[in-house]
């Protein structure tokens, strides 16, 4: 499956290009987004380079090829990922129009994803 909503900057396309050009270890991966978890200062977000996972969803941002899971993917539409190199460090940047909308106590990733997936389904 393949969406858009999340765009990267020029800046961010350089970076990874550039990761991949000067480290063989990235040259062949994909970049990957996702939620790690949430605080009372917002969301944990990892940027990161690996193989594509199960249950991935492609965002359509060429040249670059970028997976996200699907329910990372629910709280990240219409996200900007920027590269920055200033005083707050070196380092991807997401800015997510939407974060204000997601109040309440949130778990580690793999916590909140089970609730949401056992949330999903119906009652029997």
């Amino acid at each position: 499956m393949q969406v858009t909503g999340i765009r990267l900057t020029e800046r961010a396309i350089e970076a990874v290009l550039e990761l991949q050009r000067v480290n063989a270890q990235f040259s062949e991966s994909i970049l990957r987004l996702y939620i790690d978890g949430k605080g009372c200062d917002g969301f944990y977000y990892g940027v990161t380079f690996s193989d594509q996972l199960e249950g991935d969803v492609e965002v359509l941002t060429k040249p670059i090829r970028v997976f996200i899971d699907q329910n990372s993917l629910e709280f990240m539409r219409d996200a900007i990922i920027d590269w920055v190199d200033d005083d707050r460090g070196r380092g991807f940047l997401v800015e997510n129009p939407h974060h204000g909308k997601f109040r309440g106590k949130f778990f580690k990733r793999q916590a909140w994803q089970e609730k949401l997936s056992s949330s999903s389904q119906s009652p029997i």
